[in-house]
């Protein structure tokens, strides 16, 4: 099981490492076009937001995985013992449902949008999207295991 979870991550850490590389090629040759060859193509730019959509919520789920988004901890810092592990509990149970909320509104919103069309080339918005659950998935799993953590600290202080 740790095998395949590691081939999970390492597909998302290409694929977000993918996306980047194709957003930095497609924001050059739309500049080198417009500028060098005074030639518009107008479907780089929208190719570049998608993939820079999918770069966001991928890197963000990688993020969160190595613990890099910002926390504000004055208030939990002051906390030790039963009451910082209730605390915590009650934090990753909040990110849990923002995590499950956000994921079902993306969902819906993927339905709405599926007949309709990119501006520039022939492909469902839907797709665009799609990058909101892939992303947040993978964080919804982290916040998961961050609120079964917290819950063995808070009812192990609890017995203790």
């Amino acid at each position: 099981m740790q095998t395949l979870i590691r081939r999970i991550w390492k597909c998302i850490e290409i694929a977000a490492l993918t996306a980047f590389a194709a957003m930095l090629v497609l924001v050059t040759s739309q500049v080198v076009f417009r500028y060098v060859l005074e030639v518009s193509v107008p479907w780089t730019e929208e190719s570049a937001r998608w993939f820079y959509a999918w770069q966001i919520f991928l890197g963000s789920s990688l993020a969160m995985r190595q613990r890099l988004h910002l926390q504000i901890t004055v208030l939990l810092d002051r906390f030790t013992g039963r009451p910082r592990a209730c605390l915590d509990f009650l934090a990753a149970l909040t990110g849990l449902g923002f995590l499950a909320g956000i994921i079902w509104g993306s969902l819906l919103m993927i339905r709405a949008v599926y007949p309709v069309q990119a501006g520039s080339f022939p492909i469902s918005t839907s797709y665009l999207y799609l990058s909101i659950p892939v992303g947040l998935l993978a964080m919804l799993a982290i916040a998961a295991q961050d609120l079964a953590d917290s819950a063995r600290r808070l009812f192990r202080s609890r017995r203790g």
